[in-house]
């Protein structure tokens, strides 16, 4: 019984394992073209959204502004963390960051989790059918 249940608890691991290493290459291929496109077309309020981490004891400030030396002109962003003294900090890089950070975690959370569940519960059921083999052969040999 013993080897049976560490037999088990190894396939479980195994499989969180595979379950998660899986999850997280999936969430490396999508989570920057999900994070671009969001951030491309809604970037205020996606910085909006990572404003408490980024600037957590100011005021963050967008700006986009057009570079008017090519025709239609290229956008470009500011993101700055004023200060309650008034000093401005640019924290677009961190704010990127921040927010490609959270798209991962949102592409790899809901694969790794229901998939580890998955992986820890089907090996359950091998446990079980084998007792029920051997409660049966051992009746039968009575």
């Amino acid at each position: 019984m013993k080897k049976r249940f560490g037999g088990v608890l190894a396939g479980q691991v195994i499989g969180v394992i595979i379950v998660c290493i899986a999850s997280s290459f999936i969430a490396l291929i999508s989570f920057g073209a999900i994070g671009g496109v969001t951030i491309a077309s809604a970037p205020e309020e996606t910085f909006r959204y990572v404003a408490p981490y980024t600037c957590p004891n100011g005021e963050m400030e967008y700006q986009q502004f057009q570079a008017s030396y090519n025709r239609p002109g290229e956008y470009s962003i500011i993101v700055e963390c004023v200060a309650p003294d008034g000093t401005r900090t640019d924290i677009t890089g961190t704010s990127i960051t921040y927010a490609l950070i959270g798209f991962y975690l949102a592409c790899f959370l809901p694969l790794c989790i229901p998939g580890g569940l998955i992986a820890i519960i089907i090996p359950m059921f091998f446990l079980r059918g084998r007792k029920k083999e051997e409660s049966s052969n051992a009746i039968g040999s009575l």
